[in-house]
């Protein structure tokens, strides 16, 4: 896992400085600078987007992640694969934007009553949609040539800071709201303008396809696959969007109160996202080796490493977030709905700590099966919200999103054990389990020592931690790990 380690450790540094940066923009200046229907409207259209985005490529992410490493040879420039790619791309945006114009009438008329400023700026799906779609293509090629570190920096971090100097442009009345919209856009826009200007840089490709080769593996086997993941891809962002999606027909203010929630329990997943932008074409990799006992490593290990470092990241939301909210002085409304942090961190929970599951799902030979169960998950998820959000509102989305993780991950478990005999859980899982449980409940019962929340924010947080780290220590649930610190603090210091 060497290959994995060092890009997952860039990957997670450069992650965990755009959330720090995502964090003071979500929670210290974007509620403050703009009204909630705002902040809602660019979330909304961001969400709407990024799940059309997913279509429009016809799965080429998950092609390129399986079937780039038989192509691969940069004496010949790949073979042309990049053709393939650029005309499947194209295939699939005119498809996706003839739906869109197609089906415009009725999805307007879903959000027009409580959500008109949305409606306004419809028209700008189109455009965002392809720049979204392109990112994903583009960050997908860059995996596979194991170079994921250059766009974890420009969507983690530029992207980030590029958002939060429009919206102080925009609070000082510089810009309109219009040329804020296209100034949001525009930074996506930058964004893809770079990453292909990086592949240029340091990967030589050619749009002529190799004949030979690609009767080898033919494109229609190619596409037969990718439509079906396509499908999967549509079905697992649709898990985590589509609650939103919903809400905003409801308030463009709720979409605004909810990923704001969302985002700070996405800080429990993040060593899991740093992780699969490198480890899913490792797998693909070591699938078309038929290399599985390096694939069961990964997977025992991911899960090992990832629940441990879940549990830690979870307390410490449950510990602070009440906090970090009050020094931010986020309006009210945010903070009455402090609850759906800690709900949806369940959910965050649950994902992380059954590690890389997905990859070595739907790179195997019976990814067919692993679509059909996460298409009938997501259509679980949409009942669950359909039925929820009018009787619990923001909470329902809440109690779908978390309900969805669970059943999804307990699926591909249950699936993996079954067809590669798989089984990354030990005593010591159940026991750090245990322990998160057991912090959690001495977190809620643990007493406020000030009325400052500064203060109380790092004695809940540094007593839970601690309690944390000690037991898990002294338990000797993950020796290595501390053995691995020890080691790196005597070479410090040599």
């Amino acid at each position: 896992m060497g290959v994995i380690k060092r890009q997952g450790i860039k990957n997670t540094i450069i992650t965990y400085i755009g959330i720090l940066i995502g964090a003071i923009n979500i929670i210290f200046i974007q509620p403050k600078l703009l009204t909630p229907e705002e902040l809602g409207l660019t979330r909304l259209l961001y969400e709407f987007s990024y799940m059309i985005g997913i279509a429009i490529p016809l799965g080429l992410p998950n092609i390129i992640a399986k079937y780039f490493p038989f192509y691969k040879d940069s004496e010949k420039k790949h073979n042309g694969f990049a053709g393939f790619i650029l005309v499947v791309f194209f295939v699939g945006f005119i498809i996706s934007s003839l739906c869109l114009l197609i089906f415009k009438p009725g999805i307007v008329g879903y959000y027009i009553e409580k959500s008109k400023l949305f409606v306004d700026y419809f028209s700008f799906i189109i455009p965002f949609t392809f720049i979204v779609a392109a990112i994903t293509v583009t960050t997908a090629y860059c995996q596979s040539l194991f170079k994921s570190t250059i766009p974890s920096f420009l969507n983690d971090i530029c992207l980030r800071l590029g958002t939060i100097l429009i919206t102080i442009l925009y609070f000082n009345k510089l810009i309109s709201l219009d040329t804020y919209v296209y100034f949001f856009m525009g930074l996506y826009a930058i964004e893809l303008i770079i990453i292909v200007g990086y592949i240029l840089l340091i990967d030589k490709i050619s749009f002529i396809p190799d004949k030979k080769i690609f009767k080898q593996y033919s494109s229609s086997k190619m596409l037969k696959f990718g439509l079906l993941l396509c499908l999967a891809s549509f079905s697992s962002i649709g898990l985590r969007k589509v609650d939103a999606l919903f809400l905003g027909t409801t308030s463009l203010g709720l979409v605004a109160v909810y990923t704001t929630a969302i985002f700070i329990a996405s800080f429990i997943e993040v060593p899991l996202g740093a992780l699969e932008r490198i480890s899913h074409t490792k797998i693909a990799d070591n699938f078309a080796k038929e290399n599985f006992l390096e694939i069961e490593k990964i997977y025992k290990d991911s899960v090992k490493y990832l629940l441990l470092i879940g549990g830690l990241l979870f307390l410490g939301i449950n510990a602070c977030t009440k906090y970090v909210y009050q020094i931010g002085h986020l309006p009210a409304e945010y903070i009455q709905c402090i609850d759906v942090v800690y709900i949806v961190g369940i959910g965050a929970l649950i994902n992380i700590s059954t590690g890389v599951n997905s990859a070595i799902v739907f790179y195997s030979k019976h990814y067919i099966l692993g679509t059909i169960f996460l298409v009938i998950t997501f259509a679980i998820t949409v009942v669950l919200n359909l039925l929820l959000i009018p009787i619990y509102g923001i909470y329902g989305a809440a109690i779908a999103s978390a309900s969805a993780s669970f059943i999804f991950n307990f699926v591909k478990f249950f699936f993996i054990y079954q067809k590669f005999k798989f089984q990354p859980y030990t005593l010591k899982s159940l026991y750090i389990m245990l322990l998160i449980i057991c912090c959690s409940v001495i977190t809620y019962f643990l007493p406020e020592i000030n009325s400052n929340s500064f203060i109380n924010l790092i004695y809940k947080g540094g007593v839970v931690s601690l309690l944390y780290i000690i037991t898990v220590y002294q338990l000797k649930l993950a020796p290595e790990l501390f053995n691995m610190i020890k080691l790196k603090l005597i070479k410090s210091k040599n």
